[in-house]
C-alpha cells in the first residue's frame, strides 16, 4: 500500500484540494436551505474528496478522507438533532447512514483501484527501463553497445567537441574460442570489460562493439594524453588464458573538424588493422 506522506499530499493540486474542502462543508450549508429534510441527495458530494484522495494516496489516502468527511457530516448531523432541536426523520437517518456507507466503500475501492494502477504502473516503468537497457548496453559485458557509442559520438561531434577514439582488438581472441569454448571466451570479454571499466570517468566512454572490439572515446584530451592512455590500457591487457598470452592491438585518432562518426570510427579501425599488420600488441595512430 502506499504511504501517505507530506510530501505526497503535496503532490495533490491546491485548487483539488479547495474543491474538496468545498464539495466538503457545502452539503450542509444547501440541506439547512431545505429545512433540514434532505430530498435531492446533496450529500452524495462527499464522495468527490474521497475519489480525489484515493486516486492520490491510494487506499490510506481514500480512508482518511472517508474518515474526515464523515465525521464533518455525523458533526453536523448531531448539530441539527441536539442544538437546533431539528426534528429528524427515520427516512433523513437511513440516508445518513447510507450516505456514510457509501462514501466508505467508494473510497476504499477507489483507493485500492489507484494502488493496482499505480503498481502496474511501476511495473511498466522497470520494463520499460529494462528495455532501454538492452536497447543500449551489451548484455554480455554490461558495457553501453555499439548504438549507444555512435549516439554519444555524434552528439560530441555535433556540438564540436573534441575527442579521440581508442579502437581495442584483442590478440589471440580467436584462439580462446576454438581451443576452450566460448564460455571462456566470454569470461575474457567480461574480464577485459572489468579492466576496462578502471579507465571510466566524467571525460571518458567505454563501450563495446562487437566480437572482441572495445573502444574507448576520451574527450577533451590531445594526442600526447592519449596516447599515454592507450599505452596503460595496452599494459593492463596482457592477460592469460590456461597459460596462453592474449594482449591488445590499439588503433588511435583524433578528431577534425569535419569528421563524421563514421569517418572517425573507420580511421580508429584502420589504425588498429596497421598495427595488427606490423606485429600486434602495440599502439598506432
Amino acid at each position: 500500500m502506499l504511504s501517505v506522506s507530506w510530501g505526497t499530499i503535496r503532490n495533490i493540486p491546491k485548487s483539488i484540494v479547495g474543491l474538496c474542502l468545498l464539495l466538503t462543508i457545502i452539503p450542509g450549508f444547501l440541506a439547512r436551505l431545505d429545512m433540514f429534510y434532505i430530498d435531492d441527495m446533496i450529500w452524495f458530494l462527499l464522495l468527490f474528496p474521497c475519489f480525489i484522495f484515493a486516486y492520490y494516496l491510494g487506499f490510506i489516502g481514500g480512508l482518511i478522507a472517508a474518515i474526515v468527511v464523515n465525521v464533518y457530516h455525523l458533526l453536523w448531523y448531531l448539530s441539527e438533532k441536539y442544538l437546533r432541536m431539528a426534528a429528524i426523520y427515520e427516512q433523513e437517518i437511513s440516508l445518513h447512514v447510507g450516505v456514510a456507507f457509501v462514501t466508505f466503500l467508494c473510497a476504499i475501492g477507489v483507493g485500492f483501484l489507484s494502488e493496482k494502477l499505480t503498481e502496474k504502473q511501476k511495473q511498466l516503468q522497470t520494463l520499460n527501463q529494462k528495455l532501454e537497457h538492452l536497447a543500449l548496453y551489451d548484455s554480455l559485458t554490461n558495457l553501453p553497445n555499439r548504438h549507444y557509442f555512435m549516439e554519444r559520438l555524434s552528439a560530441s561531434l555535433e556540438r564540436k567537441e573534441s575527442v579521440s577514439l581508442l579502437f581495442i582488438d584483442l590478440d589471440g581472441f580467436k584462439m580462446v574460442n576454438d581451443t576452450y569454448g566460448h564460455e571462456e571466451g566470454d569470461q575474457l570479454l567480461q574480464q577485459v570489460a572489468a579492466q576496462l571499466q578502471a579507465f571510466a570517468n566524467e571525460s571518458t566512454f567505454i563501450g563495446r562493439l562487437g566480437g572482441d572490439e572495445f573502444i574507448v572515446m576520451l574527450y577533451g584530451t590531445d594526442q600526447q594524453a592519449s596516447m599515454e592512455i592507450a599505452n596503460d590500457i595496452l599494459n593492463m591487457l596482457q592477460l592469460k588464458v590456461n597459460g596462453q598470452t592474449i594482449s591488445a592491438s590499439i588503433g588511435l585518432a583524433m578528431s577534425n573538424q569535419d569528421d563524421t562518426p563514421s569517418t572517425l570510427l573507420k580511421n580508429a579501425d584502420t589504425a588498429m588493422y596497421q598495427v595488427k599488420s606490423s606485429g600486434k600488441n602495440a599502439v598506432g595512430a
